[in-house]
């Protein structure tokens, strides 16, 4: 009996395991699929955790700071309209609880090399996918081959008009979100791995495509995200030679996008959205004004001919986290950040493998220029982003525990 409980755990482990492996290479093209594997990530290792009688929850400080944020964001229903009621309480099933749980699923799941190696590699295939649906659809079809997505503001039957590539992401502002948590990895793999020039052909070929598409992209604060992780980077590790890859690099994207960078229609919309979202925010600043209702209090409060009409996103996560979870949820939700970030740079200065170190330096950068970018957009309330984000937080610090268990 003893014999058949352990098969049945083992399998139900190993089944949580291919599930985070499918959920990092679907996520950028299929919703749906990534929403199935979460939950079969969680079943599974619930079960198992019951079989084994294993704890349900760790308490470290990032996992009470974890718990504090999903607190607050059940505390903000309280303001919630009752007309509202239903959004909030799906989403704390289905946004808060759900990507909680898959950072813990991650963190606890992700505990080899062998399994580490798995999730890059199966990680670098998405990427390429996604490289050669962007390419092929800049230069070639105009759509991509996953969603039938057009390039954005493409004009068809003018080819010097090849619009700005999104992938398989509706809008290249996803796309671009996307690529920042990928491309700093791809980065540290292929320049801070001692091996030979073959093996690091793959990701520094992942690099150089990302890093043209961000440029394709012409997504500002993509940009300034990718610059200031590069200025840590280049703190950290390359020095000199940093600096003037970013000024190389920075200078080839304002060339090829100085007529975005120039335009202020994004930045006009955007300090609407702003001045919207503190009107929310200043209703209740404490506690929010309920998880998942920004949109809906946004369609109200706006002053223009969509009033009451049609709701929006912030384009400020954190502005919108304050006026959905108030500042007990967004202050929890940075205090989580900044400890992940913190215990990762501790991690680095001991981790002597070359590929935990360049693996969870890349992860940490890639996070960081994320969130940076997180703070013009909307990546923490888009799904597959916000799946990423929490995957890629999982990874970091299963990385950080591994190399600590095979130093």
């Amino acid at each position: 009996m003893k014999v058949e409980k352990n098969h049945i755990i083992n399998i139900l482990d190993k089944i949580a395991e291919w599930s985070i492996y499918t959920i990092i290479f679907t996520l950028p093209f299929a919703k749906s699929i990534v929403e199935i594997f979460i939950a079969i990530a969680i079943l599974s290792l619930l079960v198992k955790k019951v079989l084994a009688r294993e704890r349900l929850l760790v308490n470290t400080h990032v996992e009470i700071l974890l718990y504090l944020f999903l607190i607050a964001s059940l505390v903000s229903i309280f303001n919630t309209q009752a007309s509202q009621m239903g959004l909030s309480v799906k989403a704390i099933f289905s946004k808060a609880f759900k990507f909680a749980a898959l950072f813990l699923i991650t963190k606890e799941i992700i505990n080899t090399r062998e399994k580490l190696k798995n999730f890059v590699i199966i990680s670098a295939l998405s990427c390429v996918i996604i490289l050669i649906d962007c390419f092929t659809q800049y230069y070639v079809t105009h759509v991509d081959f996953l969603h039938n997505y057009p390039a954005f503001l493409y004009v068809a039957n003018m080819p010097s008009v090849r619009g700005v590539p999104t992938a398989s992401f509706p809008f290249q502002n996803d796309f671009a979100g996307w690529i920042l948590v990928f491309i700093f990895p791809a980065f540290c793999l292929a320049f801070f791995m001692k091996r030979s020039l073959l093996k690091n052909t793959l990701p520094a070929s992942i690099f150089i495509g990302l890093l043209y598409a961000l440029i394709l992209t012409r997504v500002r604060g993509a940009w300034i995200g990718f610059a200031v992780s590069f200025v840590i980077l280049s703190i950290v590790k390359l020095k000199k030679i940093g600096w003037i890859l970013l000024l190389i690099i920075m200078v080839a994207g304002a060339v090829y996008s100085r007529g975005n960078i120039l335009s202020m229609q994004s930045i006009n919309d955007r300090s609407v959205m702003w001045k919207n979202s503190v009107t929310i925010f200043m209703r209740h600043p404490v506690i929010g004004n309920g998880l998942n209702t920004f949109y809906d209090n946004y369609m109200k409060v706006r002053q223009d001919d969509m009033k009451n009409k049609h709701g929006s996103y912030a384009h400020n996560c954190y502005l919108q986290m304050a006026a959905e979870i108030g500042l007990l949820g967004l202050f929890s939700f940075l205090a989580f950040v900044i400890s992940v970030m913190i215990k990762s740079f501790r991690a680095l200065a001991t981790i002597k493998d070359p590929f935990y170190y360049s693996l969870a330096l890349g992860i940490n950068l890639g996070l960081i220029a994320f969130l940076i970018h997180s703070a013009g957009d909307t990546d923490l309330y888009s799904l597959p982003l916000a799946a990423l984000f929490w995957l890629s937080s999982g990874i970091l610090l299963a990385t950080i525990k591994i190399s600590g268990l095979d130093a």
